[in-house]
């Protein structure tokens, strides 16, 4: 099964889809893609693939067929934040593949704010508070205001027990917001750094104390995010980038 929900803004059509994409899937895909450019007529159709766990054919003729569509009402296609299993099916049809690096957004930020704290345990709660403010102007739900607080917390937590276990250091916390209502927030420290990302990403993998600490992390931050990046070397600390497209609340 997939799904598409949409988001405009100023000439761009934003169209994220999510699960996966197979023959089946693609006939209903196709039909609300179609549905959403005839009445939109954008500059360009942005599919973003982020949430897309498999895709097979079906998917790639669905691109080739909505690029078409597009170019046929004077417009363009682009693909942003493909995973790697999608990029490598894209690139077999010479599709191209603009704004899919792993951790970082070609499109200019509407708004962001940055703030910089101790690893200090009291702090976490701080973070979480300031996230929380400055998107509350987008009006997010419930939920996805829960989901972001949860995997902020959860990355300035990895900072302080694991980025600087002997001693306290700066944590940055940068939030912005991108056309599209999608939310990136980069958590970064100078701390210990990692020296094996994917085993780090594993549940229930810790450097800690086993007794108090349970591993999952990272598996939560996946969990509540559409994208989570992690970019670090040993002794020159850790990037971890949250990304999460805020959908409409439905009319009322």
């Amino acid at each position: 099964m997939a799904t598409v929900t949409f988001s405009a803004a100023d000439d761009l059509l934003y169209a994220y889809l999510a699960g996966e994409i197979d023959h089946d899937a693609a006939q209903n895909l196709r039909i609300q893609l179609d549905d959403a450019l005839l009445a939109r007529t954008p500059k360009t159709l942005v599919l973003d693939l982020g949430g897309v766990g498999f895709m097979d054919s079906s998917g790639v003729g669905l691109i080739l067929g909505r690029q078409r569509c597009a170019r046929s009402l004077g417009g363009t296609l682009r693909i942003q934040h493909a995973p790697e299993q999608l990029r490598r099916v894209l690139r077999l049809a010479n599709i191209p593949l603009h704004g899919c690096r792993t951790g970082g957004m070609k499109m200019k930020a509407e708004n962001t704010t940055r703030i910089q704290f101790d690893s200090l345990s009291v702090n976490e709660a701080y973070a979480r508070g300031a996230a929380a403010a400055f998107l509350a102007r987008y009006d997010p739900t419930v939920p996805q205001l829960a989901d972001l607080k949860t995997a902020v917390s959860e990355a300035v937590t990895n900072c302080i027990v694991h980025a600087y276990p002997d001693r306290v250091g700066p944590i940055t916390m940068t939030v912005a917001v991108y056309p599209g209502r999608v939310v990136r927030i980069v958590i970064a420290d100078k701390g210990v750094g990692i020296p094996d990302i994917p085993r780090a990403m594993e549940p229930l993998f810790t450097t800690g104390n086993p007794e108090e600490r349970s591993g999952l992390g990272f598996a939560v931050m996946q969990s509540f995010m559409d994208k989570v990046s992690v970019r670090s070397a040993p002794g020159r600390g850790t990037r971890v980038i949250l990304t999460k497209h805020l959908e409409e609340k439905p009319s009322t």
